[in-house]
């Protein structure tokens, strides 16, 4: 490169030179970085959620406050029926873009419409709930056994 700005007559052309060439990096840099996210849309287009998914979670290594990347994953998740982490994503896609304003607007709004039809259909929910109640009658049982066992013991034998 110094022969380069030595062949230059300037040291400004010779600057100038190497910022077209800095600038030029970042923006393949930039083009890459949208041509991965292309990449996870056609895959998840495509149904191959699995690539799709491994696709968005490199992006989002190397950019985690990407808001597109963070509804692309949201999109990922919902077609995958992770509907809690869907929520979680597109609520996360939308901390950074309040408008979400690369997507269209109707599919955005179909998103959040089926993530929150979905919100109360989590098994996991209800299961989480049940196991809470099994494991509080399972303690109630315990202790008044426990409590008779000692009450027991505590009496005089019967003569």
């Amino acid at each position: 490169m110094s022969a380069v700005c030595i062949a230059l007559p300037s040291r400004s052309r010779c600057l100038r030179l190497f910022v077209s060439i800095g600038f030029g990096f970042l923006l393949m840099a930039g083009a890459a970085q949208a041509a991965s996210l292309e990449q996870a849309e056609a895959l998840l287009a495509a149904g191959h959620l699995t690539q799709a998914d491994h696709a968005v979670a490199e992006f989002l290594a190397e950019q985690p406050n990407s808001a597109q990347a963070h509804y692309v994953d949201a999109r990922i998740l919902a077609a995958e029926h992770k509907w809690p982490l869907a929520e979680q994503e597109l609520e996360r896609a939308r901390r950074l873009d309040p408008a979400l304003g690369f997507a269209p607007a109707a599919q955005v709004q179909a998103l959040a419409d089926e993530v929150i039809r979905h919100r109360w259909k989590n098994p996991s929910g209800l299961a989480g709930y049940g196991q809470a109640a099994l494991a509080a009658v399972f303690v109630l049982v315990s202790g008044y056994l426990f409590w008779g066992i000692l009450r027991a013991r505590r009496r005089p034998p019967s003569a």
